[in-house]
C-alpha cells in the first residue's frame, strides 16, 4: 500500500460497496483521499463491523466524529482487534463487548485528534478525545517508518497497519490509522488510583485486600463494562479516621486499619454508579456499591461539588471506567445503610420503615443504634406470641421499641464505661463492660463500632425492651379491673402481687365475675367476695414467674393454688379464653381471661380417682355432694381423710351387720360416718399437729400423731397426701374411720377391765390415758390381775395395787402411739417404763412378753387397746444385774448378804431402789487394798458385808439426771453418800458414774468402779478415832462440839496434838489448858472450818472462806496442798458430815494489829499504840486471849485534831501526851461486837476515864457523835469500825508537854510514827 502523504498522489475516491466487497474478498482498503464522513468509510469496511456497531451504540461518540465537529485522528480497529480485546475485557464475546456501559470511553480513546488530522503519525504523546493520554512510537525513518505504534494506558499498543486519508463534506480532513492486533484500553479507575502512590496508596492497600476482591475487579476493566466514580480517600484522609480510632493517643496502624471489620464497608461507599465531574453533574443521591446506600452529590454556586458535604477536587482523574475524585475526608454510610449492609438485620431495617423512622436516622445524627439480629426478633417474637406482621401493624408501640435501641449521640466501646444513657425513648439504658466488650441492658455486643455518617452500630443479640413502671395490682387499676382488685384485697393477695417476686396472673373481667355468681351458687357479688376460698380461687390464677403468651399455648403448668393449669393452642382453658395477652408489669404478666377459672373441686378429684367410687357413692347416698362442689354458698374448705373402695370393703368383709356395699349405704349414720373423715379447712400433711382434732362430726374427734414414718390418723397411716383441690385438700386412707368419743381409760372400764382400771388410778395413770396423746395399751384383763398377786408375793389383790412399784409395772404396758395389732412386727418395742417388749408373731397370732393378745384394737380417741391374758413385768433389778458379766461378784455378793429378795418382784410391797452398783474389778481392787481382806471368799464373809452393800442403795427411782448435790439417805443409816456435780458428770463420794440410767422394772442402776464403805461418824468423832484429842478437847471448849457432830456439810482443817503443843508458847499461853480458856479460841478453831465438804482434789489455789467470816490461803507446789502454809499431812478423812484433813500447824487468822497495821490509813493510830505500849494487846502474843472491839481513828483524824487543838501543835506534842495510853484505850471496847450487836447506850471502855456514848440515828451508828466511816473490819481477835474523829476521854484535857526531856522522847516516837506512814 502507497501512503499519500508519504507519495503526494491522490487516488480516486472508491464506492463503500465496492470497498467493502474488496474487504470482504481479503484485498486491503488503499490509502487515498475520500469525500465521505468517518463513519460512513467505517460503515464501508467490512472489516469494521464491530467497529461500526460500537458507534451505532454510542450516539454520542458517532455524532462527535461528525463533519462538522472538526478534524479527527483516529484509530480504527478492525473486527479481529475487537475480537482479540474480549479476554482483555472479560466480554464473552461481541454482544457483551457491544453491551459494556463504558464502550464510550473505549471510542473516546481512540480518538487521538479533533482538531485536525495527523498523518502520518509521530512519535509523542497525544491526548485522547476521552481525556487520557496515549504514546505514539515510530520506529525507522519518520518519513517512511517501518511501524508505528500507538500505546495506550496498557503495555502493550496498537500496531498501525495503514492510514486513510477522508475528505469531509464541508472540507474537513480525516484520518484512519487502521490497527488489527488489538484495541487501545485506557486505564480502569484502580489503575489511575493506583499509579497515585503519593497519594492514594492507603486506599490502593486497601483495594489489595482480600476483604475488597470484589469491589478492585469492579474498579478494573473487566467489571463488565460499569462506569462508575471512585470518591478516593486520600492518604491524609485515611490518616485522620486512623487516628480517630487509635486508643490513648496512638493512631491506628495501617495493618491494624485492614482489619478493621467495616473497611470493606466503608470503600464500597465511596464507589457511586456513573461519572461524577465538576460542573457536569447535578445534584441529588448516587448509589453506591454499598448495599441500598447512597451518597448525596451537591452543587454550590462557586461551581464546586460536594459529596455527603466533603468538596471534590476540581479537576478529577479520568480513567476508562470512570473518574477518581480525591477526597481529603472519608465518607460514611448513615446508620440505616449500615443496617442495610448486614444480612443479619433485616427485620430491623423492615421494622424502622413500618415505624418511619428511617428519616430520623439518616439525618445528621449522631446516633448509637443497638441493632438486635433477625434471630433477636425471632426469639423476641416467640416470647411475645406474635407474628412480624402483628409487630409492626402497632407502628407506635414498635417506634418506642426501636427509639429505645438508639442514643443521641455517638458510643464507641473504648469510650463506654458503666453508666446509664437516655435513649430516644426517653428511658434509660444500661451500660457496662465485661472483659472489654460492651454490654446494653446486660445484653452483650456481637458485632462493635460500625460506623457510619452520623453515628455508629453495634449487632445485640436481644430485642432491648422497654423498662416497665406499673406492678401488676397498678396494670390491673389502670386497666379497669375492680372486681379482680376487690377479690385481691378480699383473699389478702395485694401484698403478693405487689411484691417484686415475678408472677403471671390470668386477670377475669369485670363481666366475668358477674358471671361466676350463678356458677357459685352465690346471690350476687358479694357473695362471691366473701366465700372461704377465695383465696384459693384467686390463687389458681396466679402462677409463679413470667409466663408470656408464647410460654402458655399448649402447655400445662402449676398455679400458686398448687393445681394445674392447661391452654390449648388457641390460648383456652375449656370456655375460658385468653382475650389479650402480655400486658407487661414491672414484677410480672398479665392475660385477660373471659371466664372466673374454677380449679378442681374436691368432687372433681374424687371422680378422677377410681379408687373412690365408693366414697363418692356414700357421699351422694348421704346427701353430702354439695359440700363437695363449687356451688356450695359461702364455699367452705375441707380437708378429706378419703377412703378407698378397699377400705369400704374391709368395712363390709369385716362386720357382719353390713351384708353388702348396698347396706353399707342404707346405714342410718352413714352422713355422720363421713363427716367423721371431714376437717373443717385445707390441712397439708406437713402441717398436721399431734393431738385430737376437730371433725364435722358433732362429737367425734380425729386423734393425729406424727412418728417419724409419716403422720397417722387414728394409727392408721395415711396411704397418699395433700392430693390438692380447690376448695381443700384429700389424704388417701386404707380405712374408713369410725367415730368414737371415749379415752383408753373409758374404753378399758366399758370393756369390763375393772381391775386394770382400778390399778392405773392407784397408780395415778388415769390421767394419762385418758388425755389426748396416743398410746397404745396392752391391758391384763381382770383374770390376769388376779393371778400375779402370789408372783409378787402379796396376800391379795389390795396389795398388789398398793405396791410402791405398780406404777412402773403399768407403764411396761404402754407403748406410745397407736400401733393396731397388724402393725406389730416380731421384735422389741420400747415402753414408757424404759425396758423393751419383745413382740411375737406365729401362725397369724400377735404375743407380747409371751402374753397372747385375745382382744386386740379397742379404739379410743387416745389410741388403742389390745387386752392379755397375763401381767407383764419388766426386768426387775435382780433379772438386770444377773445378765450383765461386770455384776456378777455383785449378784454373789448379794446372795451371800440374803439380800436377793428386794431386788426382786416377789418383794412384798414392792419398794422401788437406786442401786450405785460396783463391777467385779472394784470388789477385786477393794481385796488388794485391803490387807485385812485376804481373798474374794474372805470378802464375801464381812461380817458387815449386808451394812456395806446397803450402803450402795438408795430408796426409790433417781435418774442421773435427777441427783442433786449434797448428802443422800442410804438403806445403810445413818451413813449417807454425797452426791457432787461437776462440768464432768455426777459423783458419788467422789467416783464418777461408769455408766448410768440402767432401767429395770423396780428401780434404775448406776455403774461404779469402786466398792464404798459406809461412813458412820461425825467429824468429831472420827478427830477422836484418828487420836487428834487436843483437837476434839479445843471443840468442846470452844462449843463447836454440836456443829461438827450434826448433819451440816463442812470441811475442817484439823491440827493434830504436836500442832496444839505447839501453839502454847506461839500465843503466850503456859500451859494448854490456857490455850484453851483464851476467850479468842473459838475464832482460831472457826478459821480451820469451811463450809460443805471438799476433797482434797477438790483444792484449788486461792482463798477459802472459813467459818470466821475470814479466808485462808490454799497454795499447790510439787503436788503438796498447803493451807495458810500449814502443810495437809493426812487427807480425806471422811465422815458423815464432812470431811477432815489433818495438819501440822494451828493456822491463826490476821489479828487486830495484824490488820490495823495492814491499813495505811490507821498507821497515826498504830504508831500511837506503839507509843504508849499497847501493841500487844492487839496481837496474839497476848495472854489470856481477850477480845476487843477497836474504834478505829484515821490518820486524818489525828491531823484534824492537831489543827484544832492550838495546844497541840504538832503530832510530837500528840504523842507525848502523858494521857495518850488513856486516850487509846477510850477507843477500845472489850468484847467483839459488830455494828449489828451495837445498842444504843453506854459502852465501857478499857480506861476508867469513861464510857463511850452509843447512839443508833438513821444514818447510822455512831461513837460519841463520831459516825462508822467502815464497820466489821474483821481479824482473828476482834473486830474494828473505823471513825474520822479521836475520841477525848470526857474527865481527861490535854496538857501541853513541856521540858526537853519531854520533847526529845516526842521526837523518838514522832520518829516511828513517821516511818509507818
Amino acid at each position: 500500500l502507497t501512503n499519500p502523504s508519504l507519495t503526494g498522489s491522490s487516488p480516486s475516491p472508491i464506492a463503500g460497496a465496492s470497498m467493502r466487497g474488496l474487504a470482504a474478498a481479503g484485498v486491503c482498503l488503499p490509502l487515498c483521499l475520500a469525500q465521505n464522513s468517518i463513519f460512513t468509510t467505517i460503515e464501508a469496511s467490512a472489516d469494521h463491523t464491530i467497529l461500526e456497531s460500537a458507534l451505532n451504540q454510542v450516539p454520542a461518540v458517532k455524532d462527535a466524529l461528525a463533519d462538522d465537529q472538526g478534524e479527527f485522528t483516529v484509530v480504527a480497529p478492525t473486527d479481529a482487534a475487537f475480537t482479540a480485546a474480549l479476554p482483555e475485557l472479560g466480554s464473552a464475546d461481541t454482544a457483551a463487548l457491544l453491551a459494556r456501559a463504558d464502550l464510550g470511553h473505549i471510542l473516546r480513546y481512540h480518538v487521538l485528534k479533533t482538531d485536525g488530522r495527523l498523518n502520518p503519525l509521530e512519535s509523542g504523546v497525544m491526548t485522547t478525545l476521552l481525556g487520557m493520554p496515549v504514546t505514539v512510537n515510530v520506529q525507522g525513518d519518520p518519513a517512511s517508518p517501518t511501524a508505528v505504534q500507538v500505546v495506550g494506558s496498557t503495555a502493550a499498543g496498537v500496531t498501525i497497519s495503514s492510514s486513510q486519508e477522508i475528505q469531509g463534506a464541508g472540507g474537513q480532513e480525516h484520518v484512519l490509522h487502521i490497527c488489527t492486533d488489538r484495541i487501545l484500553l485506557p486505564n480502569p479507575i484502580y489503575e489511575v488510583a493506583a499509579a497515585d502512590q503519593a497519594t492514594f496508596s492507603t486506599l490502593q492497600a486497601a483495594l489489595d485486600s482480600g476483604a475488597l476482591s470484589d469491589v478492585k475487579a469492579m474498579l478494573g476493566l473487566q467489571n463488565g463494562g460499569a462506569v462508575q466514580t471512585l470518591f478516593a480517600p486520600t492518604n491524609a484522609a485515611f490518616d485522620a479516621y486512623m487516628e480517630s480510632r487509635g486508643e490513648e493517643g496512638t493512631p491506628m496502624t495501617t495493618a491494624e486499619l485492614l482489619a478493621v471489620p467495616e473497611l470493606a464497608t466503608i470503600v464500597r461507599y465511596h464507589v457511586a454508579t456513573g461519572e461524577v465531574k465538576p460542573g457536569e453533574v447535578s445534584a441529588g443521591d448516587r448509589q453506591t456499591l454499598y448495599a441500598d446506600g447512597n451518597v448525596t452529590v451537591t452543587t454550590a454556586q462557586s461551581s464546586e461539588v460536594f459529596v455527603d458535604g466533603v468538596a471534590l477536587a476540581t479537576s478529577p482523574s479520568q480513567a476508562g471506567n470512570g473518574v477518581v475524585n480525591a477526597i481529603d475526608k472519608l465518607l460514611m454510610p448513615n446508620v440505616v445503610e449500615v443496617a442495610k449492609s448486614s444480612r443479619n438485620t433485616t427485620a430491623l431495617v423492615e421494622a424502622l420503615g413500618s415505624a418511619e423512622l428511617v428519616d430520623t436516622l439518616t439525618g445528621p445524627g449522631p446516633f448509637t443504634v443497638f441493632a438486635p439480629t433477625n434471630a433477636a426478633f425471632e426469639a423476641y417474637l416467640t416470647k411475645m406470641a406474635m407474628t412480624f406482621d402483628e409487630l409492626r401493624a402497632d407502628k407506635e408501640g414498635l417506634a418506642q421499641l426501636l427509639k429505645h435501641h438508639v442514643v443521641p449521640s455517638e458510643i464507641m466501646v473504648a469510650d463506654a464505661s458503666a453508666s446509664a444513657v437516655e435513649s430516644l425513648a426517653g428511658e434509660d439504658l444500661s451500660l457496662g463492660k465485661d472483659s472489654g466488650a460492651l454490654l446494653v441492658d446486660g445484653v452483650m455486643v456481637s458485632a462493635a463500632d460500625m460506623e457510619s455518617g452520623n453515628g455508629v452500630v453495634h449487632t445485640v443479640g436481644a430485642v432491648l425492651e422497654l423498662p416497665l413502671t406499673l406492678n401488676i395490682v397498678e396494670l390491673a387499676t389502670a386497666g379497669g379491673f375492680t372486681h379482680l382488685l376487690s377479690a385481691v384485697d378480699e383473699s389478702g393477695l395485694r401484698p403478693v402481687l405487689e411484691a417484686t417476686e415475678p408472677h403471671t396472673v390470668f386477670a377475669p373481667t369485670d363481666e366475668a365475675f358477674e358471671s361466676a355468681v350463678a356458677a357459685l351458687g352465690e346471690d350476687d357479688l358479694a357473695g362471691v367476695l366473701a366465700r372461704a376460698d377465695l383465696p384459693e380461687i384467686l390463687e389458681y390464677h396466679v402462677v409463679s414467674g413470667y409466663l408470656l403468651a408464647g410460654s402458655v399455648v399448649n402447655n400445662t403448668f402449676a398455679s400458686v393454688q398448687g393445681t394445674n393449669l392447661t391452654f390449648d393452642a388457641a390460648m383456652m382453658m375449656g370456655g375460658a379464653a385468653v382475650t389479650r395477652a402480655n400486658l407487661m408489669a414491672t414484677n410480672g404478666v398479665m392475660h385477660v381471661v373471659n371466664q372466673v377459672l374454677l380449679p378442681p373441686s374436691l368432687a372433681d378429684v374424687l371422680a378422677a380417682d377410681e379408687e373412690f367410687g365408693s366414697f363418692l357413692s356414700a357421699i351422694a347416698a348421704a346427701n353430702l355432694t354439695e359440700m363437695f362442689g363449687w356451688t356450695k354458698k359461702g364455699g367452705a374448705m375441707h380437708t378429706v381423710f378419703a377412703p378407698t373402695n378397699a377400705a369400704f370393703q374391709a368395712l363390709i368383709d369385716g362386720d357382719d351387720s353390713i351384708a353388702d356395699m348396698e347396706a353399707l349405704l342404707a346405714m342410718p349414720n352413714l352422713a355422720e360416718i363421713l363427716k367423721f373423715h371431714l376437717v373443717a379447712g385445707k390441712v397439708m400433711a406437713a402441717n398436721l399437729m399431734a393431738g385430737e382434732v376437730d371433725t364435722l362430726h358433732p362429737t367425734a374427734q380425729l386423734m393425729v400423731a406424727l412418728p417419724e414414718s409419716g403422720p397417722t390418723i387414728n394409727g392408721r397411716a395415711l396411704e397418699e397426701t395433700d392430693i390438692l383441690a380447690g376448695n381443700g385438700v384429700i389424704h388417701k386412707m386404707d380405712t374408713v374411720l369410725m367415730p368414737v368419743t371415749r379415752t383408753i381409760g373409758e374404753a378399758a372400764a366399758q370393756e369390763g377391765l375393772t381391775h386394770f382400771v382400778a390399778a392405773l388410778e392407784m397408780a395415778e395413770l388415769l390421767a394419762l390415758l385418758n388425755g389426748t396423746d396416743q398410746y397404745t395399751v396392752f391391758a391384763p384383763s381382770n383374770a390376769a390381775f388376779q393371778a400375779v398377786v402370789d408372783a409378787l408375793g402379796e396376800e391379795d389383790l389390795a396389795s398388789v395395787l398398793a405396791r410402791a412399784d405398780l406404777r412402773e409395772i403399768l407403764k411396761y404396758h404402754v407403748i406410745s402411739g397407736q400401733t393396731p395389732a397388724e402393725d406389730l412386727v416380731a421384735g422389741e418395742v420400747q415402753s414408757e417404763q424404759g425396758a423393751s417388749i419383745e413382740v411375737e408373731a406365729a401362725d397369724g397370732e400377735k404375743m407380747v412378753n409371751g402374753a397372747e393378745i385375745f382382744d386386740a384394737d379397742i379404739q379410743a380417741t387416745n389410741g388403742l387397746v389390745h387386752t392379755l391374758g397375763q401381767v407383764m413385768l419388766p426386768p426387775s433389778l435382780m433379772d438386770v444385774l444377773s445378765a450383765d458379766e461386770e455384776f456378777s461378784f455383785l449378784v454373789s455378793a448379794l446372795a451371800a448378804a440374803n439380800l436377793t429378795e428386794m431386788f426382786e418382784w416377789a418383794n412384798t410391797g414392792g419398794a422401788l431402789y437406786t442401786v450405785f452398783a460396783p463391777t467385779s474389778a472394784a470388789f477385786l481392787a477393794m481385796v488388794d487394798a485391803d490387807n485385812e481382806i485376804a481373798d474374794s471368799d474372805a470378802l464375801l464373809a464381812l461380817p458387815d458385808l449386808a451394812e456395806i452393800l446397803t450402803y450402795h442403795v438408795v430408796p426409790g427411782k433417781v435418774m442421773a439426771a435427777n441427783l442433786t448435790a449434797g448428802s443422800v439417805d442410804t438403806l445403810t443409816p445413818p451413813a449417807q453418800l454425797t452426791v457432787a456435780l461437776p462440768e464432768s458428770g455426777a459423783t458419788i463420794n467422789g467416783n464418777a458414774l461408769a455408766a448410768q440410767d440402767i432401767m429395770a422394772g423396780n428401780g434404775v442402776i448406776h455403774k461404779i468402779d469402786a466398792v464404798l464403805r459406809p461412813v458412820t461418824r461425825t467429824i468429831v468423832e472420827k478427830a477422836a478415832e484418828e487420836g487428834l484429842t487436843h483437837f476434839v478437847s479445843a471443840l468442846e471448849a470452844a462449843n463447836l462440839t454440836d456443829l461438827l457432830n450434826g448433819t451440816d456439810q463442812y470441811t475442817v482443817f484439823a491440827p493434830n496434838n504436836s500442832a496444839f503443843e505447839a501453839a502454847v508458847a506461839a500465843l503466850g499461853e503456859d500451859v494448854l489448858a490456857g490455850l484453851m480458856d483464851r476467850p479468842d479460841f473459838p475464832e482460831i478453831l472457826k478459821y480451820h472450818v469451811v463450809s460443805g465438804k471438799m476433797m482434797a482434789d477438790d483444792l484449788e489455789a486461792g482463798d477459802i472462806s472459813t467459818e470466821l467470816g475470814m479466808s485462808v490461803e490454799v497454795t499447790v507446789a510439787d503436788g503438796e496442798k498447803m493451807v495458810d502454809g500449814a502443810k495437809i499431812l493426812d487427807a480425806d478423812t471422811n465422815a458423815t458430815n464432812g470431811v477432815m484433813h489433818t495438819i501440822g500447824e494451828v493456822m491463826l487468822p490476821p489479828s487486830l494489829l495484824d490488820v490495823l497495821s495492814g491499813v495505811d490509813r490507821f498507821a497515826t493510830f498504830v504508831g500511837a499504840l506503839e507509843t504508849a505500849g499497847l501493841e500487844e494487846m492487839f496481837g496474839w502474843v497476848n495472854k489470856g486471849g481477850a477480845m476487843h472491839t477497836v474504834f478505829a481513828p484515821t490518820n486524818a483524824a489525828f491531823t484534824a485534831l492537831i489543827e484544832a487543838d492550838d495546844n497541840i501543835p504538832d503530832l510530837v506534842t500528840l504523842l507525848d501526851l502523858p494521857n495518850l495510853a488513856e486516850i487509846l484505850q477510850y477507843h477500845v471496847v472489850p468484847g467483839k461486837m459488830t455494828a449489828a450487836d451495837l445498842t444504843a447506850g453506854e459502852l465501857s471502855t478499857l480506861t476508867a476515864a469513861g464510857n463511850l456514848t452509843v447512839a443508833l440515828p438513821e444514818t447510822g451508828a455512831t461513837v460519841d457523835g463520831a459516825a462508822l466511816q467502815a464497820a466489821d473490819i474483821m481479824a482473828g481477835n476482834g473486830v474494828i469500825h473505823e471513825i474520822g474523829v479521836v475520841l477525848m476521854p470526857p474527865e481527861e484535857e490535854v496538857s501541853e508537854a513541856s521540858g526537853a526531856a519531854a520533847w526529845g522522847v516526842a521526837v523518838a516516837l514522832a520518829a516511828v510514827v513517821v516511818r509507818r506512814v
